[in-house]
């Protein structure tokens, strides 16, 4: 009964649950303001909630990670508590408005 029923429970093993947390982290980017060169963004229901260096600051375990060495984040400053709006600029640019990535 034990094999059968580790049998039966083996395939949900591999399985993985869809990202619920609905965080955003984008790790690696150059900040302009405030100056930090290998950054971490957590953006957690439209609002910057952690910034600061990678050596600082965590990532969220289930957050949806976007990579960013290599770019810079331009146009607004990050601050704490405040609507995440932002441009991601790098061989290609992504905008963010209230924590949502736009076309």
């Amino acid at each position: 009964m034990k094999k059968l029923l580790f049998i039966l429970l083996l395939p949900l093993a591999s399985c993985t649950m869809p990202d619920a947390s609905g965080v955003k982290v984008i790790v690696g980017a150059k900040l302009l303001s405030p100056p930090i060169d290998y950054s971490v963004i957590v953006i957690e229901n439209g609002k910057f909630t952690a910034v600061g260096p990678q050596s600082q600051v965590p990532v969220p375990k289930g957050s949806a990670i976007t990579k960013g060495l290599g770019m810079t984040v331009e146009g607004v400053a990050i601050e704490v508590g405040k609507p995440a709006n932002l441009v991601l600029k790098g061989e290609t640019v992504r905008r963010m408005r209230n924590g949502e990535w736009v076309p």
